[in-house]
Protein backbone atom coordinates (compact mmCIF):
# COMPACT_ATOMS: atom_id res chain seq x y z
CA UNK A 1 0.00 0.00 0.00
CA UNK A 2 1.45 3.21 -1.37
CA UNK A 3 0.19 6.38 0.57
CA UNK A 4 -3.13 5.82 -0.30
CA UNK A 5 -4.73 8.65 2.11
CA UNK A 6 -1.93 11.26 1.46
CA UNK A 7 -3.56 14.92 0.62
CA UNK A 8 -1.04 16.07 -1.86
CA UNK A 9 -1.07 19.09 -3.86
CA UNK A 10 1.73 20.32 -6.97
CA UNK A 11 1.93 24.20 -7.09
CA UNK A 12 3.56 26.07 -9.68
CA UNK A 13 5.14 28.45 -7.77
CA UNK A 14 8.83 28.05 -6.87
CA UNK A 15 9.16 26.10 -3.48
CA UNK A 16 10.85 29.51 -1.98
CA UNK A 17 7.92 31.28 -2.40
CA UNK A 18 5.92 28.11 -0.36
CA UNK A 19 6.86 27.84 3.48
CA UNK A 20 5.24 25.97 5.85
CA UNK A 21 4.53 28.81 7.71
CA UNK A 22 1.99 30.29 5.67
CA UNK A 23 -0.01 27.45 5.11
CA UNK A 24 -0.28 27.00 9.23
CA UNK A 25 -1.74 30.52 9.05
CA UNK A 26 -4.21 29.37 6.63
CA UNK A 27 -5.54 27.42 9.74
CA UNK A 28 -4.60 28.82 12.54
CA UNK A 29 -7.10 26.94 15.08
CA UNK A 30 -4.86 23.72 13.87
CA UNK A 31 -1.71 22.76 16.49
CA UNK A 32 0.55 22.56 13.74
CA UNK A 33 3.77 20.33 14.22
CA UNK A 34 6.59 19.40 11.82
CA UNK A 35 7.91 16.11 9.80
CA UNK A 36 10.48 14.93 13.37
CA UNK A 37 6.81 15.32 16.00
CA UNK A 38 6.05 12.32 13.53
CA UNK A 39 9.45 10.41 14.62
CA UNK A 40 7.37 10.71 18.53
CA UNK A 41 5.29 7.94 19.74
CA UNK A 42 1.44 8.75 17.99
CA UNK A 43 0.43 9.43 21.13
CA UNK A 44 2.18 12.79 21.15
CA UNK A 45 1.54 13.99 17.47
CA UNK A 46 0.03 17.09 16.99
CA UNK A 47 -3.06 17.88 14.94
CA UNK A 48 -1.61 18.84 11.56
CA UNK A 49 1.58 18.39 10.08
CA UNK A 50 2.50 19.58 5.99
CA UNK A 51 5.65 18.26 4.69
CA UNK A 52 6.79 20.53 1.26
CA UNK A 53 9.57 19.19 -1.65
CA UNK A 54 10.96 20.33 -3.80
CA UNK A 55 11.03 18.29 -7.12
CA UNK A 56 13.69 19.64 -9.06
CA UNK A 57 15.93 18.79 -5.93
CA UNK A 58 14.63 15.16 -5.90
CA UNK A 59 15.19 15.08 -10.40
CA UNK A 60 17.39 17.21 -11.44
CA UNK A 61 16.56 15.94 -14.97
CA UNK A 62 12.96 16.75 -14.24
CA UNK A 63 11.45 19.52 -15.29
CA UNK A 64 7.55 20.76 -14.03
CA UNK A 65 5.40 23.07 -14.42
CA UNK A 66 4.77 22.27 -10.83
CA UNK A 67 7.63 22.28 -8.79
CA UNK A 68 6.50 22.01 -5.47
CA UNK A 69 4.77 19.66 -4.10
CA UNK A 70 2.78 20.09 -0.39
CA UNK A 71 1.79 16.68 1.26
CA UNK A 72 -0.90 16.95 4.30
CA UNK A 73 0.24 13.90 5.46
CA UNK A 74 -1.24 14.23 8.82
CA UNK A 75 -4.58 16.21 9.19
CA UNK A 76 -7.54 16.13 10.92
CA UNK A 77 -9.97 13.02 9.75
CA UNK A 78 -7.60 11.52 6.91
CA UNK A 79 -8.21 8.14 7.07
CA UNK A 80 -8.72 5.17 4.65
CA UNK A 81 -12.32 4.83 3.42
CA UNK A 82 -13.49 8.47 4.77
CA UNK A 83 -13.86 9.38 1.12
CA UNK A 84 -17.04 11.60 1.89
CA UNK A 85 -15.71 13.89 4.23
CA UNK A 86 -12.01 13.63 2.84
CA UNK A 87 -13.01 15.16 -1.01
CA UNK A 88 -14.62 18.07 0.10
CA UNK A 89 -12.00 18.66 2.24
CA UNK A 90 -9.17 18.31 -0.28
CA UNK A 91 -11.11 20.93 -2.66
CA UNK A 92 -11.13 23.27 -0.10
CA UNK A 93 -7.57 22.67 0.49
CA UNK A 94 -7.14 23.88 -3.17
CA UNK A 95 -8.59 26.42 -3.65
CA UNK A 96 -7.17 27.90 -0.36
CA UNK A 97 -3.47 26.82 -1.49
CA UNK A 98 -4.13 28.58 -5.14
CA UNK A 99 -5.44 31.50 -3.24
CA UNK A 100 -2.62 31.83 -0.59
CA UNK A 101 0.28 32.04 -3.40
CA UNK A 102 -1.28 32.83 -6.01
CA UNK A 103 -0.49 30.25 -8.32
CA UNK A 104 -1.88 27.21 -10.80
CA UNK A 105 -2.33 24.44 -8.06
CA UNK A 106 -2.85 20.51 -8.96
CA UNK A 107 -3.84 17.33 -7.12
CA UNK A 108 -5.50 14.13 -8.09
CA UNK A 109 -9.33 13.70 -7.42
CA UNK A 110 -9.15 10.93 -5.18
CA UNK A 111 -6.76 8.29 -3.42
CA UNK A 112 -8.93 7.93 -0.45
CA UNK A 113 -10.15 4.00 -1.45
CA UNK A 114 -8.68 0.63 -0.81
CA UNK A 115 -8.10 -1.17 -4.25
CA UNK A 116 -10.85 -3.79 -3.44
CA UNK A 117 -13.09 -0.80 -3.27
CA UNK A 118 -16.50 -0.35 -5.75
CA UNK A 119 -15.29 3.77 -6.26
CA UNK A 120 -16.52 6.52 -8.85
CA UNK A 121 -15.02 6.75 -11.93
CA UNK A 122 -13.48 10.27 -11.11
CA UNK A 123 -11.71 8.86 -8.34
CA UNK A 124 -9.27 6.92 -10.69
CA UNK A 125 -7.44 9.27 -13.06
CA UNK A 126 -9.30 12.69 -13.04
CA UNK A 127 -7.04 15.71 -11.89
CA UNK A 128 -8.16 19.29 -10.52
CA UNK A 129 -6.65 22.22 -11.29
CA UNK A 130 -7.30 25.62 -9.52
CA UNK A 131 -6.41 29.19 -10.79
CA UNK A 132 -7.65 32.69 -9.68
CA UNK A 133 -10.32 30.61 -7.83
CA UNK A 134 -11.87 28.15 -10.65
CA UNK A 135 -11.87 25.06 -11.09
CA UNK A 136 -11.14 23.10 -13.64
CA UNK A 137 -10.77 19.32 -14.33
CA UNK A 138 -8.78 16.90 -16.91
CA UNK A 139 -9.17 13.25 -17.15
CA UNK A 140 -5.19 12.60 -16.93
CA UNK A 141 -3.46 11.48 -13.71
CA UNK A 142 -1.89 14.00 -11.50
CA UNK A 143 1.35 12.31 -12.39
CA UNK A 144 0.90 12.70 -16.62
CA UNK A 145 0.16 16.31 -15.83
CA UNK A 146 2.59 16.98 -13.19
CA UNK A 147 4.92 15.88 -16.29
CA UNK A 148 2.96 18.04 -18.82
CA UNK A 149 1.02 15.95 -20.48
CA UNK A 150 -2.93 16.94 -21.41
CA UNK A 151 -5.84 15.33 -22.73
CA UNK A 152 -6.59 15.95 -26.23
CA UNK A 153 -9.54 18.45 -25.05
CA UNK A 154 -7.43 20.04 -22.31
CA UNK A 155 -9.02 21.49 -19.37
CA UNK A 156 -12.65 21.65 -18.30
CA UNK A 157 -14.16 24.44 -16.41
CA UNK A 158 -16.18 22.86 -13.45
CA UNK A 159 -17.81 25.95 -12.30
CA UNK A 160 -20.84 24.32 -11.25
CA UNK A 161 -19.05 22.39 -8.82
CA UNK A 162 -19.79 23.28 -5.14
CA UNK A 163 -17.67 25.83 -3.41
CA UNK A 164 -16.44 23.98 -0.12
CA UNK A 165 -14.72 25.44 2.59
CA UNK A 166 -12.69 24.76 6.27
CA UNK A 167 -12.93 26.40 9.12
CA UNK A 168 -10.14 27.67 11.61
CA UNK A 169 -9.47 24.43 13.17
CA UNK A 170 -9.25 22.52 9.23
CA UNK A 171 -13.21 21.36 9.70
CA UNK A 172 -15.60 21.59 7.25
CA UNK A 173 -17.89 24.59 7.05
CA UNK A 174 -21.29 23.09 7.31
CA UNK A 175 -20.22 19.67 6.75
CA UNK A 176 -22.93 17.71 6.11
CA UNK A 177 -24.63 20.25 3.16
CA UNK A 178 -20.49 20.24 1.72
CA UNK A 179 -20.85 16.50 2.01
CA UNK A 180 -24.12 16.19 0.18
CA UNK A 181 -23.72 19.14 -1.85
CA UNK A 182 -20.33 17.19 -3.49
CA UNK A 183 -22.12 13.65 -3.80
CA UNK A 184 -25.26 15.22 -5.64
CA UNK A 185 -22.89 16.64 -8.04
CA UNK A 186 -21.11 13.48 -8.70
CA UNK A 187 -24.50 12.31 -9.58
CA UNK A 188 -25.35 14.41 -11.86
CA UNK A 189 -22.21 15.76 -13.57
CA UNK A 190 -21.47 15.14 -17.27
CA UNK A 191 -18.83 12.12 -16.85
CA UNK A 192 -18.67 11.14 -20.87
CA UNK A 193 -14.90 12.85 -21.14
CA UNK A 194 -13.60 10.40 -17.73
CA UNK A 195 -15.07 7.62 -19.96
CA UNK A 196 -13.11 8.14 -22.92
CA UNK A 197 -9.82 6.78 -23.53
CA UNK A 198 -7.51 9.56 -22.81
CA UNK A 199 -4.41 8.40 -24.07
CA UNK A 200 -6.39 8.83 -27.55
CA UNK A 201 -4.93 12.12 -28.56
CA UNK A 202 -3.25 12.67 -25.05
CA UNK A 203 -0.52 15.89 -25.85
CA UNK A 204 2.66 16.75 -24.67
CA UNK A 205 3.57 20.19 -25.13
CA UNK A 206 6.68 20.40 -23.43
CA UNK A 207 8.45 19.61 -26.80
CA UNK A 208 12.17 20.39 -26.96
CA UNK A 209 12.85 23.35 -29.25
CA UNK A 210 15.46 21.90 -32.26
CA UNK A 211 19.23 23.21 -31.88
CA UNK A 212 20.02 25.34 -34.74
CA UNK A 213 22.41 23.42 -36.54
CA UNK A 214 25.00 25.59 -36.65
CA UNK A 215 25.36 24.97 -32.78
CA UNK A 216 25.04 21.16 -33.02
CA UNK A 217 28.08 19.39 -32.28
CA UNK A 218 28.87 16.56 -35.23
CA UNK A 219 29.22 12.95 -33.38
CA UNK A 220 32.34 11.66 -33.28
CA UNK A 221 32.46 8.24 -35.05
CA UNK A 222 33.43 6.22 -31.93
CA UNK A 223 30.17 8.02 -30.13
CA UNK A 224 28.16 6.68 -33.67
CA UNK A 225 29.37 3.59 -32.83
CA UNK A 226 28.41 3.85 -29.03
CA UNK A 227 25.01 4.74 -30.10
CA UNK A 228 24.13 2.01 -32.61
CA UNK A 229 25.53 -0.59 -30.61
CA UNK A 230 22.79 0.87 -27.88
CA UNK A 231 20.12 1.30 -29.90
CA UNK A 232 20.65 -2.51 -32.08
CA UNK A 233 21.97 -5.42 -30.01
CA UNK A 234 23.85 -7.81 -31.20
CA UNK A 235 22.61 -11.28 -31.68
CA UNK A 236 24.58 -12.85 -29.24
CA UNK A 237 23.12 -9.92 -26.56
CA UNK A 238 19.42 -11.06 -28.03
CA UNK A 239 20.05 -14.57 -27.54
CA UNK A 240 20.94 -13.71 -23.98
CA UNK A 241 18.20 -11.66 -23.37
CA UNK A 242 16.02 -14.35 -24.83
CA UNK A 243 17.69 -17.03 -22.37
CA UNK A 244 17.56 -15.33 -19.28
CA UNK A 245 13.43 -14.68 -19.77
CA UNK A 246 13.48 -18.27 -20.78
CA UNK A 247 15.22 -19.15 -18.07
CA UNK A 248 13.65 -16.84 -15.45
CA UNK A 249 10.00 -18.36 -15.98
CA UNK A 250 11.13 -22.00 -16.26
CA UNK A 251 12.65 -21.24 -12.77
CA UNK A 252 9.91 -19.36 -11.78
CA UNK A 253 7.22 -22.09 -12.81
CA UNK A 254 9.55 -24.46 -10.80
CA UNK A 255 9.41 -22.50 -7.72
CA UNK A 256 5.37 -22.37 -7.69
CA UNK A 257 5.31 -25.85 -8.43
CA UNK A 258 6.65 -26.50 -4.77
CA UNK A 259 10.55 -27.36 -6.67
CA UNK A 260 12.45 -24.45 -6.41
CA UNK A 261 15.74 -23.80 -3.77
CA UNK A 262 16.77 -21.86 -0.82
CA UNK A 263 19.59 -19.81 0.02
CA UNK A 264 21.35 -22.29 2.23
CA UNK A 265 21.40 -24.99 -0.17
CA UNK A 266 23.06 -22.72 -2.74
CA UNK A 267 25.67 -21.73 -0.09
CA UNK A 268 26.67 -25.46 0.85
CA UNK A 269 26.91 -26.37 -2.96
CA UNK A 270 29.33 -23.35 -3.01
CA UNK A 271 31.00 -24.88 -0.28
CA UNK A 272 29.87 -22.45 2.61
CA UNK A 273 29.69 -24.13 5.69
CA UNK A 274 26.57 -23.18 8.10
CA UNK A 275 27.42 -24.14 11.80
CA UNK A 276 25.04 -22.98 14.38
CA UNK A 277 25.65 -19.69 16.02
CA UNK A 278 26.87 -20.81 19.82
CA UNK A 279 29.71 -22.69 18.06
CA UNK A 280 31.19 -19.43 16.83
CA UNK A 281 33.20 -16.83 18.61
CA UNK A 282 32.11 -13.39 18.12
CA UNK A 283 34.95 -12.57 15.83
CA UNK A 284 34.49 -15.87 13.97
CA UNK A 285 30.81 -14.98 13.52
CA UNK A 286 31.21 -12.14 12.06
CA UNK A 287 33.62 -13.03 9.45
CA UNK A 288 31.29 -16.45 8.90
CA UNK A 289 28.28 -13.51 8.26
CA UNK A 290 30.37 -11.42 5.60
CA UNK A 291 30.98 -15.17 3.40
CA UNK A 292 27.54 -15.53 3.89
CA UNK A 293 26.76 -12.05 3.00
CA UNK A 294 28.78 -12.51 -0.66
CA UNK A 295 28.40 -15.73 -0.98
CA UNK A 296 24.48 -14.90 -1.40
CA UNK A 297 25.36 -11.85 -3.84
CA UNK A 298 26.89 -14.39 -5.52
CA UNK A 299 23.58 -16.28 -6.14
CA UNK A 300 21.92 -12.50 -7.40
CA UNK A 301 20.68 -12.92 -3.26
CA UNK A 302 20.67 -9.59 -1.44
CA UNK A 303 19.93 -8.67 2.10
CA UNK A 304 18.05 -5.67 3.52
CA UNK A 305 16.71 -3.89 6.30
CA UNK A 306 19.49 -5.19 8.61
CA UNK A 307 20.96 -2.16 11.09
CA UNK A 308 18.51 -2.94 14.03
CA UNK A 309 20.75 -6.07 14.52
CA UNK A 310 23.57 -6.92 15.69
CA UNK A 311 26.04 -9.71 13.94
CA UNK A 312 25.00 -12.16 15.85
CA UNK A 313 21.19 -11.34 15.59
CA UNK A 314 21.35 -11.58 12.13
CA UNK A 315 23.37 -14.71 11.83
CA UNK A 316 21.21 -16.62 13.92
CA UNK A 317 18.04 -14.78 12.07
CA UNK A 318 19.76 -15.93 8.28
CA UNK A 319 20.47 -19.72 9.80
CA UNK A 320 17.19 -19.95 11.56
CA UNK A 321 14.76 -18.43 9.19
CA UNK A 322 15.98 -16.95 5.72
CA UNK A 323 18.10 -19.34 4.70
CA UNK A 324 15.68 -22.02 4.68
CA UNK A 325 12.68 -20.29 2.67
CA UNK A 326 12.09 -21.99 -0.76
CA UNK A 327 13.16 -19.19 -3.00
CA UNK A 328 13.31 -19.16 -7.21
CA UNK A 329 16.77 -19.58 -7.79
CA UNK A 330 18.44 -16.33 -9.07
CA UNK A 331 22.02 -17.57 -9.53
CA UNK A 332 23.08 -16.70 -13.23
CA UNK A 333 20.68 -14.19 -14.15
CA UNK A 334 21.66 -10.63 -14.40
CA UNK A 335 17.95 -9.46 -14.72
CA UNK A 336 17.08 -11.19 -11.69
CA UNK A 337 17.50 -10.86 -8.30
CA UNK A 338 16.20 -12.81 -4.74
CA UNK A 339 15.94 -10.77 -1.80
CA UNK A 340 16.05 -11.36 2.09
CA UNK A 341 14.16 -8.37 3.39
CA UNK A 342 14.51 -8.76 7.50
CA UNK A 343 11.07 -6.87 7.92
CA UNK A 344 9.43 -8.51 4.36
CA UNK A 345 7.76 -11.05 5.77
CA UNK A 346 4.48 -8.57 6.95
CA UNK A 347 3.53 -10.24 10.01
CA UNK A 348 2.94 -8.05 13.06
CA UNK A 349 6.57 -8.21 14.77
CA UNK A 350 8.02 -6.87 11.29
CA UNK A 351 5.66 -4.46 11.04
CA UNK A 352 6.45 -2.66 14.10
CA UNK A 353 10.32 -3.47 13.77
CA UNK A 354 9.74 -1.08 10.16
CA UNK A 355 8.17 1.63 12.41
CA UNK A 356 10.44 2.15 14.88
CA UNK A 357 13.53 1.46 12.66
CA UNK A 358 13.52 2.44 9.38
CA UNK A 359 9.60 4.12 8.16
CA UNK A 360 10.00 7.88 7.54
CA UNK A 361 7.94 10.45 8.90
CA UNK A 362 5.42 10.14 6.34
CA UNK A 363 5.25 6.52 6.25
CA UNK A 364 3.95 6.67 10.16
CA UNK A 365 1.39 9.25 9.13
CA UNK A 366 0.01 7.23 6.72
CA UNK A 367 -0.08 4.07 8.42
CA UNK A 368 -1.96 6.01 10.90
CA UNK A 369 -4.42 7.13 8.82
CA UNK A 370 -5.18 3.47 7.53
CA UNK A 371 -5.06 1.81 11.27
CA UNK A 372 -6.12 4.87 13.13
CA UNK A 373 -6.19 2.12 16.25
CA UNK A 374 -3.34 0.86 16.10
CA UNK A 375 -0.34 3.09 18.15
CA UNK A 376 2.91 4.31 16.39
CA UNK A 377 5.75 3.67 18.63
CA UNK A 378 8.28 6.08 18.50
CA UNK A 379 11.34 6.08 16.13
CA UNK A 380 14.33 4.52 17.14
CA UNK A 381 17.98 5.10 15.24
CA UNK A 382 19.07 1.36 14.63
CA UNK A 383 22.64 0.50 16.51
CA UNK A 384 24.23 -0.41 13.64
CA UNK A 385 25.42 1.11 10.03
CA UNK A 386 25.73 -2.48 8.27
CA UNK A 387 22.93 -1.53 4.92
CA UNK A 388 25.32 0.50 3.18
CA UNK A 389 28.09 -1.96 3.04
CA UNK A 390 26.04 -4.96 1.85
CA UNK A 391 26.65 -6.16 -1.63
CA UNK A 392 23.84 -4.35 -4.14
CA UNK A 393 22.15 -5.97 -7.24
CA UNK A 394 22.94 -4.15 -10.42
CA UNK A 395 18.92 -3.01 -10.41
CA UNK A 396 19.62 -0.56 -7.16
CA UNK A 397 22.80 0.77 -7.99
Amino acid sequence: MEFPVRLSFHLSCPVAECSSDKIHELLPGLQWGDESDLMKASGEWPQAVVLIEDWFECDIDMRSDFPTEVNFVHFPGRVVGNEAIMLPTKLALLRLLSSIFECRVICAAGDFHREDDDVPLYSLSETFLCQGGRVFSTPVTDSLVFEGYRAKDGWRALDELPVTALDASGQLIDSDDAVRAIAGWIRVRDQTLLKEDIFDGLIHPKLPKPIPEAEQLKPTQEEIDAEMAREFPTEEEIDEEEWEMEEHFKRLKAWERGFGTTAGKQLLEDGISLPPADQLSDKELTEKLWQVIHGLAGKNTYLHSTNHLDDRELYTWLWQDALNEEIMSAAGLSDSGAHLDVVGSGDEAAKNISLIYYDRAADRADWHASWPDDPIPAHIDPQHDRDGRLPQSDAED
